[in-house]
């Protein structure tokens, strides 16, 4: 099973070949962009790539990391178990028990 980051980088990459226009504004940023930003030209394509497939999301109403495991991981199974885990340290994350999470999101 993959990192959820690792979901999040192939989720974000095929959302990119998907929308090729996108993928190549990004690719046309130059250093000089990225120095008015106070960044390197790869902090800024990162940047601009993570903006692109949040607004994508938030556009969608998506959760986009449950999304980004739903589309990176074409295995069901391993899908479950990983959307699964994601959940259960979000709860952790929130402090309250894994029933209570359940319940509440009506899980």
């Amino acid at each position: 099973m993959k990192s959820i980051e690792e979901y999040y980088s192939i989720a974000r990459q095929m959302f990119l070949l998907a929308y090729p226009q996108l993928a190549a504004d990004i690719d046309a940023l130059t250093d000089s962009d990225a120095t008015s930003m106070g960044m390197t030209l790869a902090q800024l394509k990162t940047l601009q790539a993570d903006r692109a497939w949040a607004a994508f999301v938030r556009e969608k109403k998506l959760d986009g990391m449950l999304f980004a495991i739903q589309l990176a991981e074409p295995d069901k199974a391993l899908a479950a178990q990983a959307i699964e885990r994601y959940l259960r340290d979000h709860a952790r994350a929130l402090g309250v028990s894994w029933e209570t999470f359940c319940r509440q999101n009506q899980l």
